[in-house]
């Protein structure tokens, strides 16, 4: 007979309960990490280039200031349902995988956090009717944090598709 787990009263992780509840956390932080990262990389891959070709700059800024609420609002549903994950499961956490999903979602919170704070100061400037000069500089800050979560997040994405090692016997 094996010893009960720190998890719960089995040795296999926990009640029955505990791991529906782990894998219900996994698997919605998994579906909101792929429709933020997905929706992301739509955008700005297909909808961006024929907004600017049809509309232009300003017009563009309108339509991405909303799309990009809305992705900002899909990314803390994500990396908190990841930070809720590795919070409530141990086996998320462990080893090196443990560790860079832990630093990527640690980075990519903060990129996020600088998003949102970064998009109110561009709403607040389309809003005000600011010059494209005091606009754009700020803009490509914007993109460029965009683009190094992106990375994070696609990192994130690698450590999930590698999984976890088996143990002996499982």
């Amino acid at each position: 007979m094996n010893p009960p787990s720190p998890d719960g009263p089995t040795s296999r992780g926990g009640s029955r309960a505990g791991r529906l509840a782990r894998f219900a956390v996994r698997y919605l932080a998994g579906v909101a990490f792929v429709v933020w990262f997905g929706g992301f990389t739509f955008y700005a891959a297909v909808v961006v280039p024929d907004l600017h070709e049809a509309l232009g700059g300003m017009e563009t800024g309108e339509i991405s200031r909303r799309v990009g609420f809305a992705l900002n609002t899909i990314g803390g549903a994500a990396v908190g349902l990841g930070w809720l994950r590795l919070g409530t499961d141990r086996a998320a956490r462990a080893g090196w995988r443990g560790g860079i999903r832990a630093g990527l979602l640690a980075l990519t919170t903060l990129l996020l956090l600088a998003l949102v704070v970064i998009h109110g100061v561009l709403s607040a400037r389309l809003d005000s009717g600011a010059s494209r000069s005091s606009f754009f500089p700020l803009h490509e800050v914007y993109l460029i944090v965009s683009t190094a979560q992106w990375a994070a997040n696609l990192g994130l994405m690698a450590v999930e598709a590698i999984g976890n090692p088996r143990k002996k016997g499982e």
